[in-house]
């Protein structure tokens, strides 16, 4: 049985390495692909706290689609969660170059200010996300 199971695995990333692959191939797809890598990334992230992998999902992800202002905020997310503050907040600043108005990445910013020892510059960061969403608020 368990070499059965295996084999499904086996299967499996072959199949999603060839379909990545189809994807990466055209340029119409290539946001599809962006998504999917975006998705494993959050997986990575939120759920296996798999940082160093998540990260990697990441890159990829805006090796495609370098516009894509989420995947610039997990991967800011992953960076922060290694400790490596200084690369998180390139990376925020960059989703934040994309859209001004990204309240969950001044949110962000913010969480990184202050684990770096900047609680004025992180209030500000705050500030900002709740004008832009008042649901927004500090835990």
């Amino acid at each position: 049985m368990k070499l059965r199971k295996r084999a499904n695995v086996k299967q499996y990333l072959v199949l999603t390495i060839i379909v990545l692959a189809a994807f990466c191939s055209c340029g119409c797809t290539q946001q599809s692909a962006a998504m999917e890598w975006y998705r494993q990334g959050l997986h990575f992230n939120s759920y296996d706290n798999q940082f160093e992998q998540a990260l990697e999902c990441f890159n990829k992800s805006l090796e495609l689609d370098p516009q894509f202002e989420e995947a610039w905020r997990g991967k800011s997310v992953a960076l922060y969660n290694l400790g490596r503050f200084q690369d998180a907040l390139q990376s925020i600043d960059r989703a934040l170059e994309l859209d001004p108005e990204y309240a969950e990445a001044w949110y962000i910013k913010g969480e990184i200010l202050s684990s770096s020892g900047k609680p004025d510059e992180a209030d500000r960061c705050y500030t900002r996300a709740q004008e832009i969403n008042p649901r927004l608020s500090r835990i």
